[in-house]
């Protein structure tokens, strides 16, 4: 089944053999990370770079639960993957045939106790939250509809235009644009709206990944129909098409503020309402690291395979720096949010949320980012924040 999966889902094969390439790391992850790995991978790739910092990122881009099932069972990779030269020239390179090699790490945008349908993971598999993605409805920018409601939703996704549990204007389901089960996106969504995503109408129009969902929605732009479709999709799509789809404002079931968007208003980019606890369509990237009782990580792929897998998530979970990689500027500039920015933090997907205060905060530094840094100090030491600290050039509170 995943052998089918891995072809159907990547490009048509190349001649370079993926063990061929300098320290590979062997990864199959979530498609929302592509942007983010189109920025990382070739400042990892770079021959420059020593000891455990210099690696080519052989990635799989697939559903989230498909990379953890992957990961979880050590099924071989197969097919053809992704991979970044340091010039930023993206190429592709073949599983090598006869040989099995299986997965360093995986990374998926929710945990492994929701793609295991409640089922506690297995102690090996260590998952460590990373960025935040923000996730939501959209409409075609000929569109007038503004906000939808959790209820709405609910009956949306659920029963797909069935007599008598319509939701206007989304009554027809060829034009409720949705993902597939085994979607993060789906998933996440799906915990907000009452209704798991493994469990919407099968009448639904699903689409492989959210670049499909997003083409799909722009595309309706000029069939007359924009008034019937709304999708799908996470930020980093929609605010890359932001003039040709607009994301709705959200009420969640019992919200007290009515619908709100993910920003402070429906054009910023502030995710002011994602960041403080009021929109809550929001999940955490998550690596995903096999490991023995000691905290060593496991991998068939041999002791340094081991290391770079390890350093590779210390790098993205800010655990380690090294000068020639931003990782908060780089989610950032991927519409994303680095935890330095969360005033709120959640345990299980979909759950509560709880105040969160990040031992070296960069509020300022995201605000200015995307165009917000009103009332922010910019600073070149500690000396210049009067008490506070100076991090990314911009004074934060502590």
């Amino acid at each position: 089944m995943y052998t089918f999966l891995l072809l159907a889902a990547l490009a048509p094969a190349h001649a370079v053999d993926c063990d061929t390439l300098p320290n590979p790391v062997y990864f199959p992850a979530t498609t929302l990370l592509e942007s983010l790995l189109a920025k990382v991978s070739p400042v990892l790739a770079d021959a420059s770079l020593v000891g455990d910092d210099q690696m080519t990122i052989v990635h799989f881009p697939l559903s989230s639960c498909i990379t953890y099932d992957l990961h979880r069972g050590q099924e071989p990779m197969t097919g053809t993957a992704e991979y970044y030269l340091p010039d930023g020239t993206q190429e592709t390179c073949d599983m090598p045939a006869g040989k099995e090699i299986r997965s360093d790490l995986s990374a998926m945008d929710v945990g492994g106790v929701t793609c295991l349908g409640g089922e506690e993971p297995a102690a090996e598999l260590v998952e460590y939250p990373a960025h935040v993605e923000t996730l939501g409805f959209v409409v075609p920018r000929n569109s007038s509809q503004t906000a939808i409601t959790a209820t709405e939703a609910y009956y949306m996704m659920k029963f797909g235009g069935e007599e008598g549990r319509e939701v206007a204007p989304w009554t027809n389901p060829d034009f409720v644009l949705v993902r597939n089960p085994g979607s993060s996106t789906q998933l996440t969504v799906g915990n907000n709206i009452g209704i798991s995503g493994t469990m919407w109408s099968g009448s639904l129009r699903g689409h492989d990944g959210s670049s499909d969902v997003r083409d799909a929605v722009i595309a309706e732009n000029t069939t007359g129909n924009a008034e019937q479709v709304v999708g799908i999709l996470n930020s980093s799509k929609w605010e890359a098409a932001v003039d040709d789809m607009r994301v709705l404002a959200f009420e969640p079931f019992n919200g007290c503020q009515g619908a709100v968007f993910p920003d402070s208003t429906s054009t910023s980019r502030d995710k002011r309402n994602v960041r403080d606890g009021h929109y809550p369509i929001w999940t955490n990237l998550r690596f995903i690291l096999r490991e023995d009782g000691a905290g060593n990580v496991l991998t068939d792929n041999g002791p340094d395979a081991a290391a770079r897998a390890r350093r590779l998530v210390d790098l993205f979970t800010g655990e380690a720096e090294i000068p020639a990689l931003n990782i908060p500027q780089s989610v950032i500039e991927t519409g994303n949010i680095p935890p330095c920015a969360m005033q709120v933090q959640r345990e299980i997907d979909g759950g509560p949320i709880s105040p969160f205060e990040h031992p070296a905060p960069c509020e300022c530094f995201f605000l200015e980012q995307n165009g917000a840094a009103s009332g922010c100090a910019t600073c070149t030491t500690d000396d210049d924040c009067g008490g506070g600290t100076c991090r990314y050039g911009y004074c934060e509170e502590r």
